[in-house]
């Protein structure tokens, strides 16, 4: 079966390379053949290069360079578009020529050596081209000289036309829809290589080993690896033996599949509620991780943003000065100033309005100033706030305690009789009030 450049394995190869990945790992998970792969690239290349684009932005644009690039370059121009066994242009230049000078369809036809089958193939064909330009069926008909039943006749074919290729888009977007599932677990299975599976090995005896009482030199020596491998890989996991039972999966946060699949249905051409429902999620999720993983360029790269998640999710978390030296400089010497965090915070806001890497709320100076376990700033600075305090005290702490600060409070039930209030009732027949008489209830 010939496949096209535009299939939804044709979209999905060529967004591959454009993500960078290699010619042979595209087109395994696409499931074609590299040479298949090689003819969509070297139609793209050509779509380039027709529509303006120079020899290098052409190759920037598909994101791939091959040595056959010189032998592509030199089919540029060339082509003309038509099938080889097309009737030449000038054939039928000359029977557009009679035709318009009032002769018949089948006389023209033989003053441009064509029978008379191909001569109303152009007819139709030049009928569909005025009504996609939106001239009317009468026009069309005055024009081209047709009879009412032959005008009737060539729109009923364009219309069924138009609803089969319809018909086919729609019935390729749903089967492209139901093999964005099979695509991901392809990417993933293609991207899982030998050695990563004996690493993966290596580590599981190395941590069962661990478990056992073994120290990290005894491991090593027993698996054949370096002490400093050993000594990575419990770094890499915060020096704490991995749990034997894995911890289930919630569902609250995107895996890595459901961003091959966010790509994928992209690539295709789906909006976000469609990405939405297609994975069962809120279309505000798809729009979020779309807005903070997308890179410079404007692209989604699943893989990428997988990693980003995964270090935005880790914890204990780097705090903000101490992960910025910038930000952490002109906080202190704003601070020697003395001016508050609310003012500094502002100021970063005016004075930067396009780094977003210098935004601070006033709340983590405080923090870093006046808890015991803050970081990023000194405790000096603390005696520039404009409390001079260098420990943040609650509001309800007092000398006294816990409790209101007026003294001496006399409580409601000690109230003398004269201050009490006089409630009054008002009826329909006219208002009766009581006082403070104890005779009468309240």
């Amino acid at each position: 079966m010939y496949l096209s450049s535009s299939s939804p394995t044709g979209i999905r190869f060529l967004a591959s390379i454009k993500q960078g990945n290699g010619l042979k790992p595209s087109a395994r998970a696409a499931g074609i053949n590299k040479e298949i792969g090689y003819r969509w690239l070297r139609e793209s290349y050509l779509r380039f290069r027709s529509e303006g684009l120079g020899p290098a932005e052409a190759s920037e644009a598909l994101g791939f360079t091959t040595s056959r690039l010189p032998t592509w370059e030199a089919a540029v121009g060339v082509g003309t578009g038509r099938h080889h066994r097309q009737t030449n242009v000038g054939d039928e230049a000359l029977f557009w020529a009679a035709f318009e000078r009032g002769i018949r369809v089948d006389r023209a036809a033989e003053a441009a050596g064509v029978n008379r089958s191909t001569a109303y193939r152009w007819i139709r064909s030049r009928f569909d081209e005025l009504r996609e330009s939106k001239t009317t069926r009468k026009r069309c008909q005055a024009l081209l000289r047709l009879t009412d039943r032959r005008c009737q006749g060539l729109e009923r074919e364009r219309l069924a036309r138009l609803a089969k290729e319809r018909n086919t888009a729609a019935a390729a977007q749903r089967a492209a829809v139901l093999s964005s599932n099979r695509y991901a677990d392809a990417v993933l299975a293609s991207t899982v290589s030998e050695a990563k599976v004996r690493r993966a090995a290596r580590d599981t005896k190395y941590w069962q080993l661990m478990r056992e009482g073994k120290s990290n030199a005894e491991a090593c020596r027993l698996l054949g690896m370096p002490i400093r491998t050993g000594a990575l890989l419990r770094r890499a996991h915060n020096y704490q033996i991995p749990s034997l039972q894995p911890r289930p999966a919630t569902g609250r946060y995107l895996d890595v599949r459901e961003r091959l699949q966010i790509a994928d249905l992209l690539d295709l051409g789906h909006s976000l509620r469609q990405v939405a429902h297609e994975l069962g999620r809120q279309p505000s999720t798809i729009k979020r991780e779309l807005d903070r993983h997308r890179d410079a360029e404007g692209r989604y790269l699943p893989r990428t943003a997988d990693h980003d998640a995964r270090l935005q999710r880790s914890r204990p978390k780097v705090h903000k000065l101490v992960a910025n030296p910038r930000l952490r400089g002109l906080v202190q010497r704003k601070l020697n100033r003395c001016w508050s965090p609310d003012e500094i915070s502002g100021w970063m806001k005016k004075a930067y309005p396009e780094d977003r890497e210098l935004r601070i709320c006033p709340e983590t100076i405080y923090r870093s100033l006046l808890l015991p376990q803050g970081q990023g700033l000194h405790k000096r600075y603390a005696a520039k706030l404009r409390t001079g305090r260098r420990i943040r005290k609650t509001r309800w702490r007092t000398r006294t305690g816990r409790g209101s600060r007026i003294r001496n409070m006399k409580m409601i039930d000690e109230r003398p009789a004269e201050v009490k209030p006089v409630w009054r009732l008002v009826t329909g027949k006219g208002t009766s009030s009581w006082g403070s008489d104890p005779s009468r209830p309240w």
